[in-house]
């Protein structure tokens, strides 16, 4: 793994704003053409400034790439209450059909694979996953096995995400609770208890 998986903040609030403008414009090509196929030189031209001036706020467009998803995992946890979903865990799994997280679940799946080869990118995730994965157990019950629900979360979210990268379309979402409800009743069951 690299080190610096994460870039500096930025020094001023004019480099916040550059920063800003790059991760918007590098989603916005990263969405609409996708990982492999967007050049920093892309990103560059559409945010009229130079390779150097993305080089002056991220390392690689791997780096970039992961800064971008985790702007966009900030902005939508922003107005996620993780303490509701651990308390209706099924209605909580809608989140991940969530017509608004599609263009995040894309990044993530191209992350993904774009991980396998770009070193950069495999290290911010690393991190990342890290980060949001010690969220997520802070919000569940002790007694249950948290490190196996965080690794099905993370499955779930990724299959979705995969499965929308090759357009097939997410069941309806009345469907998809009441299937996923009954899935986590029954796996709740504790032995001996009658169906």
């Amino acid at each position: 793994m690299t080190a610096a998986a994460r870039p500096e903040p930025p020094a001023t609030p004019k480099a916040a704003a550059t920063r800003a403008r790059l991760l918007e414009i590098a989603a916005d090509l990263f969405i609409e053409r996708g990982y492999e196929a967007v050049s920093l030189r892309d990103i560059a031209e559409a945010a009229s400034v130079t390779k150097g001036a993305i080089y002056g706020h991220f390392r690689s467009k791997g780096q970039l790439l992961v800064e971008v998803i985790r702007t966009q995992l900030a902005e939508r946890d922003a107005n996620y209450d993780i303490d509701a979903a651990a308390a209706d865990p099924s209605a909580a799994f809608a989140a991940f059909i969530d017509p608004g997280s599609r263009e995040l679940r894309l990044l993530q799946t191209d992350a993904a694979a774009a991980a396998r080869h770009d070193e950069d990118v495999a290290a911010g995730l690393t991190v990342l996953h890290d980060e949001r994965n010690e969220w997520i157990v802070a919000s569940l019950d002790e007694r249950v096995d948290r490190e196996t629900i965080v690794y099905i979360i993370n499955a779930l979210s990724a299959g979705v995400g995969a499965r929308e990268a090759v357009g097939r379309p997410a069941p309806d979402p009345e469907r998809w609770q009441a299937v996923v409800s009954r899935m986590f009743s029954a796996a709740m069951r504790t032995k001996g208890t009658p169906s």
